[in-house]
């Protein structure tokens, strides 16, 4: 998602709502094209990888190639994001108060998620070559590990959904905006500021006037209702996390 902030030419809110849709849309369809045919083909007797269970055929070694594909190219694409974060871990440090209150909000928000090409990193900020190495060379050891122990890709497709897709759908976004829309947070702050400067420019003085009091009022419920929601979507996605990693795990010991 931050990728596509800052690559994408125009990251207006509606251009970058209507990627994302049209691409887990499409997603979306495949997939529920490939289960629904998949139980149609095989029944209850489906197993992780419906292409393996197909007859050899043309169509099949399609699919198949199709896949190999898919795995070369995706690859490197997941890579990219998890080095990065690896390397925001490693290099992440508490901050200290006095800090924190000093910061401009603004600054802090205008600073891109990746250096610029013309600007280059600020000093400190980069990667190394050597730390660039080092944290490739290990995620892709530990991705062959992975790949050459675990034999079953209906094992790693249910503990990734259960962790990951959890997490990615619930949890963080739950969070995050819990965490934001904090009335101590600088985002919160800096959010609440760019929205009053666009009620400003509207120059709308009548409406403001006279139902001002009652829109402050209105917003202030809405971003308190907001809020918990959020934590509400936090807890349960966590739930979700728990229940389906227990289900997991008996379901792949009991057989």
């Amino acid at each position: 998602m931050f990728s596509i902030l800052n690559e994408i030419s125009n990251n207006s809110p509606f251009r970058t709502t209507s990627v994302v849709t049209s691409s887990i849309g499409s997603a979306a369809a495949i997939y529920v094209l490939v289960a629904i045919t998949g139980y149609l083909s095989f029944g209850n007797n489906v197993a992780g990888n419906i292409v393996g269970m197909y007859a050899p055929s043309v169509a099949s070694t399609i699919g198949k190639a199709a896949i190999v594909v898919l795995v070369m190219f995706s690859y490197p694409l997941q890579v990219h994001p998890c080095r990065a974060s690896v390397d925001a871990v490693l290099k992440w440090r508490p901050s200290k108060t006095s800090e924190s209150r000093n910061s401009s909000p603004s600054r802090a928000g205008s600073l891109p998620l990746l250096p610029s090409a013309k600007g280059g990193a600020p000093k400190g900020d980069g990667m190394g070559e050597v730390r660039f190495a080092a944290i490739t060379t290990g995620i892709i050891v530990l991705s062959y590990i992975v790949a050459m122990t675990v034999s079953s890709l209906e094992k790693v497709l249910a503990y990734v959904g259960s962790t990951g897709s959890t997490s990615i759908s619930f949890i963080l976004p739950g969070l995050f905006y819990y965490k934001i829309s904090s009335p101590d947070s600088q985002h919160h702050q800096r959010l609440m500021k760019e929205d009053d400067d666009g009620a400003d420019a509207s120059g709308d003085e009548e409406d403001e006037g006279l139902l001002g009091g009652k829109s402050s009022r209105s917003g202030h419920w809405r971003r308190t209702l907001l809020r918990r929601l959020s934590l509400a979507l936090a807890i349960y996605g966590f739930l979700v996390m728990v229940t389906c990693l227990i289900s997991n795990t008996f379901f792949i010991v009991a057989h």
